[in-house]
């Protein structure tokens, strides 16, 4: 709390306003908009390494939040103030950090893909710069970011390195999904039994139930997609593009809206409403770009070939 309370004597308004803008590199909407565009027009491939190295750590990071369940910095010592405005997005517990997370496994895992020095050194930066935006801007303790970058760091190279190394057929896609429905299931069932017995509050638990949500739909569609739809994200042009990628967001902010507004913040809306996100961008948006963007002339892939790198 010291470094915190060092840091909040020295803010100014110019300060609040750059590290809030900065701290986004770290925010579920920008993780989630790089990685739709990645997914749907640049590289399927890399959008799916991405994925599977931010869920499998956001496993462990939230599991970490609702078993320590150590509170946001100015709960803890009500004589300190963070930043009005970064308390939005400062959901849940305070330890560890999920922004860390979210940008650990989005641009460590393009460092680890990035060609050149200079872009692996650029991308990398990226972390402790958004780590240090939540310590200045109050919602995050050191011990918060820094355990956070430790344990995201280790599952998202150990999953880049297993990506290089394993080579897929459609027996080991199938495992793999029921590995990651598997881990899913336990952490609700875990979550569940917190909430239910007054442990931790839904305030707390809101964010683990919707990346319960998303990550059993990334498991369901992942194998879904790679055995029967293998769409191209390559288009005739860049409008086809553009058009391509307002259709994606559109669909995934009216399911990520329209949900919430009808039925509120609960475990099951919630749970719902990342499901059904990630069933349209992963599955919905796949079937209309193979049947009205896909590129002529490319021939469908059976399940039979289905093999290769799996992200």
């Amino acid at each position: 709390m010291e470094f915190l309370k060092l840091l909040e004597s020295i803010r100014t308004p110019f300060g609040d306003t750059l590290f809030y803008i900065l701290t986004y590199f770290g925010e579920e909407m920008t993780f989630l908009a790089i990685l739709c565009i990645l997914y749907w027009c640049v590289d399927k491939k890399l959008a799916y390494r991405v994925t599977f190295a931010y869920m499998t750590s956001a496993v462990a990071v939230n599991g970490l939040k609702v078993s320590c369940r150590i509170e946001r910095p100015w709960v803890r010592d009500p004589s300190f103030t963070a930043v009005e405005r970064a308390k939005g997005s400062a959901t849940g517990y305070s330890f560890p950090s999920g922004h860390t997370q979210n940008s650990v496994a989005m641009f460590g895992t393009f460092a680890y893909k990035a060609r050149k020095l200079w872009q692996k050194i650029l991308l990398f930066l990226i972390i402790p710069v958004v780590m240090f935006t939540r310590m200045y801007l109050g919602v995050h303790t050191p011990a918060d970011v820094l355990v956070s970058f430790a344990v995201s760091a280790v599952i998202v190279l150990a999953v880049n390195i297993l990506a290089d190394k394993i080579e897929l057929n459609r027996r080991r896609r199938l495992i793999i999904s029921c590995i990651l429905v598997a881990m899913g299931i336990i952490y609700t069932l875990y979550s569940m039994i917190l909430l239910n017995n007054g442990t931790v509050s839904y305030a707390n638990a809101a964010d683990g139930f919707k990346g319960i949500g998303a990550g059993l739909a990334f498991a369901i569609c992942w194998y879904i997609e790679t055995v029967y739809i293998d769409f191209d994200t390559k288009c005739k042009n860049i409008p086809m593009q553009l058009l391509k990628i307002a259709i994606g967001v559109a669909g995934v902010m009216l399911i990520r809206t329209g949900i919430k507004s009808v039925f509120g913040s609960n475990p099951v809306a919630d749970f719902c409403r990342y499901f059904l996100m990630l069933c349209w961008a992963m599955l919905a948006m796949p079937l209309i770009i193979r049947r009205f963007f896909a590129p002529a002339g490319k021939a469908p892939k059976t399940p039979s070939s289905v093999d290769g790198d799996p992200a």
